[in-house]
This record gives structure tokens, sequence and C-alpha cells, in this order.
């Protein structure tokens, strides 16, 4: 029966992954609305290569990619790690079940509640700004603004769901581990530093390693709800999904779309195969992750 349970996630992931994995061979096709021309080998990269959106979709992507593990990934963990220390079960189970509630709002209610709240002329943030003496902000409508705004509301969404496996793994934190180290005077900051984080390594190892695996993706959601038609914010906001789906989908070039996302998976394989490589180095057996 455990076997049976799978079978749905197996067969929507082998019909939607493996059946239409074929369909990357129109990256090195010239294939339009009107079908198959012709083979046309790498001329479709050379041409993507060549084009300054492409780039500039491509260097946006690192930018978000970069905040995320600095701000976003750590999030939970320092989450778990204050939450652990609370002693008031009803406070702690309140701040749990708050903080975890908007992951399961979609990304359209997400998006809709904060372009309602920073609205220039609505938006309950700025009636605050405009309280106070301050100029009104269309924070939607500044490009440099943006990745900021996008990285705390994703942390606002997520940190909370997040933080559960932590949590998890600190209940298997040994606590005899804690009485030794107040013994031996260890402070709470060194007893978090020396006994939490060692003993929940392997949990953030193995989460950071899985993370590689959709390391360029993951953004098409967010930035499209939150800018769809928003041509102030391409210069920071145009990232490889938005990029991919404007090509294919709005511009019926489905070769480019296809070469950008061959790409793109291409390189996200690399990097969880080198963070996966880099894990031996951190695990106790020596032994990788995958």
């Amino acid at each position: 029966m455990i076997y049976l349970m799978i079978v749905p996630g197996v067969v929507l992931y082998y019909v939607f992954r493996y059946i239409t994995m074929p369909g990357i061979m129109i990256a090195f096709q010239e294939f339009t609305t009107g079908g198959f021309k012709y083979w046309c080998g790498f001329e479709n990269f050379d041409k993507l290569f060549g084009l300054r959106a492409f780039w500039q979709a491509f260097r946006n992507t690192w930018v978000f990619i970069g905040l995320e593990y600095v701000f976003i990934k750590p999030s939970p963990i320092i989450l778990a790690l204050l939450l652990n220390e609370v002693r008031i079960m009803w406070f702690k189970k309140t701040v749990q079940t708050v903080s975890t509630l908007p992951n399961f709002l979609t990304w359209v209610v997400v998006s809709g509640i904060f372009i309602q709240l920073l609205s220039p002329s609505t938006g309950y943030v700025n009636a605050i700004i405009a309280l106070l003496g301050g100029e009104r902000i269309y924070f939607l409508g500044r490009a440099q603004i943006f990745p900021w705004l996008l990285t705390f509301i994703r942390i606002w969404r997520g940190v909370g769901y997040s933080s559960i496996i932590y949590l998890a793994a600190l209940g298997g934190v040994d606590p005899e581990l804690y009485e030794a180290a107040v013994i031996d005077g260890a402070s709470r900051w060194k007893q978090t530093l020396y006994v939490t984080l060692p003993g929940i390594k392997n949990t953030i190892v193995v989460l950071l390693v899985f993370s590689f695996s959709g390391i360029m993706g993951g953004l098409f959601e967010p930035v499209f709800t939150l800018t769809d038609g928003n041509a102030l914010l391409d210069e920071t906001a145009m990232v490889l999904d938005v990029y991919i789906y404007n090509t294919g989908i709005r511009q019926g070039k489905f070769s480019m779309s296809t070469t950008t996302g061959l790409f793109n998976s291409i390189i996200s394989t690399i990097l969880m195969l080198s963070a996966n490589y880099a894990s031996k180095y951190l695990t106790e057996d020596g032994r990788t992750i995958i």
C-alpha cells in the first residue's frame, strides 16, 4: 500500500518530465508556429549568446540567486534556532502557525496582497509614509528596489514552512550535550555554535545540495505575478524563467525559448553535481549526499 501511494507522483513526474524530454531537440531546429523547418545545429545557441536581453536576464537571475542564498536560505534556520529557545509553548506554537500560514497562499494571492499594500495611491504602506510627512513611493515602479522587495516577500511567505524541517532536526539533538556544555560554562551562543549547529549540520547540507537542482528556476511565479506588464522593472526583474516564457509563448520563438531552457538546465545540473561533490567535505563519513 505504501508503494501504491507514490504511484500518482511517479506517473505525474514521468508524464511531464520524461515523455516531454525529446522536446529539447527543438533547440537544434528552426521551429516556429508553423512547425519544423530544418535542422540548424548550434546556430540557435550562437544567436542566443549574442542577445543583450538574454545576458541581462542571466545576470538578473544570478542576482536573485545570490540574495536567496544570503538571506532566504538562512532565514528558516535562524527562525528554528530562535523558536528552539522559546520555553512558553503557546507563544511558540502561535509564532509557528502564523509564520507557516503564508506558505499556503498561491503567488497570485501573495502578489495581489502586496500590490495593494504598496500601491502609491491606496496602499497602507504609503498611507503611513504620507501620515508621517514623507512622499509616497511607487515601490513596484523602481527597478533597483525590486530585488530586495521580492526577497523580503519570499522570506515572509516561506520562512515558517521551511523552518519545520530544522525544528524537527533540532529535536534530535542529544540534551546531554547541552548539559555538558552548561557544566563547562558555555554561554547560549556557544551552545548554539558548538552543539546545536553541528547537530543539524547534516540536515542543512542535504537541503543545500538538493536546492541546487532547481537553482536557476523557481522565480517565474513570484516575478511574473508581481511585474507582468510593468516595463519599468525589466532592468532588474527580467529573469531567465520569464525570458523563456516571453520568447516562447508571447513571441512564438519556440527554438530560442527551448535553447534558453536547455542552457538553463545544463547550468543547474552542473551546479548540483558540483555542490554534491563538495558535500563530501562536510559530511562525517566523507561521502557525497547523492
